[in-house]
Order: C-alpha cells, then structure tokens, then sequence
C-alpha cells in the first residue's frame, strides 16, 4: 500500500514540475517577443540536424513561426542552427566575443558608441547550400528585424538608459539594426 502511494505521489510531482517548468519556458519566450508554437518540431529537421552537426551537447528544439531552431553547444561554442520548413538548413548563429569583429568596425564601434559597453556579439553564417532559402521570400530575423541574407556580425550595446543592436558586415561596415525595449 505505501508503494502505491509513493508512486502516486512521484506521478502528481512530476506532472507539477512539468507543467509549471513549461509554463516558465512560455513566460520567457513571451518577455523575448518570441511566438510560441507547442507544435512539435519535425522529425525531418531532427534528422537532418544530427547529420549536419555529428558531434553536439546540449541540444533544445523549438518552432517559431518562421523556422524551426536548434539551440546546441558545439566545440564549446553556444550556437542556434535554423532551418527552414523544406527541413533545409539556413544558416547558424554564434557568440563570438568583440574581438572576433573585423578591427576597423571595432574602432567605429569604440569612437562613436563609446558610452555603451558590449553585451553580447553574434556572427550569424549563412549556409549558402540553401537555394531554396535565397529563392523565396522568407527572411532571417534576430532582435525581431529582418536582415539580407549575408554572413553578419549583430553587437548587442547596453547604455545607461538603453540598448541598441548594431549590424557588422565582413568588411566591417557598421549600420545601426535595432534599439532594444
């Protein structure tokens, strides 16, 4: 008899935990801006993603309304992968640190922004494979923008009363892309 309790007890615990860690995950992607989708993602992508990224930890799917994204460490780099819904990769993002910035963005980034510190840096790499994705319409978007579909860097900078988001090209041309609310 104290058996079935007990498990009944494990079972109503569990089933709490649960439901109140998914309601955080939701709670937290509502503060990002981010849509959430309680559809699961595709089993295509998760197949396609462990071929094109063999060696990987920390692996977290999720849906948004334009891809279906895979959070994941590799070589120990944080990265997201998206994909697109023909299960075809578009492209990575990575966080990089300030010093991976071209040098002459760098130096813009220091002189004109310098009552802001850096707070996060992004190099997202598109994955030029992906015919269907420069063919269609669809278009990346970090910080709730659209960008071109070119390898960038995105500086996230923190001042004292806000925060804006900087986009860096290769060459390294700097081009304000978004303030953050």
């Amino acid at each position: 008899m104290k058996k079935i309790f007990l498990v009944t007890g494990i079972a109503v615990v569990s089933t709490f935990t649960t439901a109140f860690a998914q309601y955080n995950t939701d709670d937290n992607n509502a503060k990002e801006g981010r849509e959430i989708n309680q559809d699961p993602v595709s089993e295509s992508v998760k197949n396609q993603f462990t071929s094109d990224f063999p060696n990987t930890s920390n692996i977290r799917f999720e849906k948004t309304k334009d891809f279906e994204k895979v959070n994941f460490n590799q070589n120990g780099s944080q990265t997201t992968a998206y994909y697109d819904y023909n299960n075809q990769l578009v492209g990575t993002t990575v966080k990089e640190s300030f010093h991976d910035l071209p040098a002459g963005a760098q130096i813009k980034i220091l002189d004109k922004y310098r009552d802001y510190t850096v707070a996060d840096v992004l190099k997202f790499n598109v994955n030029s494979d992906n015919v269907s994705y420069y063919d269609n319409e669809t278009y990346m978007t970090l910080y709730g923008n659209s960008f071109d579909k070119s390898n960038n860097y995105f500086v996230e900078l923190k001042g004292d009363h806000d925060a804006i988001v900087l986009e860096v090209d290769l060459s390294g041309e700097v081009s304000h892309f978004t303030t953050i609310k």
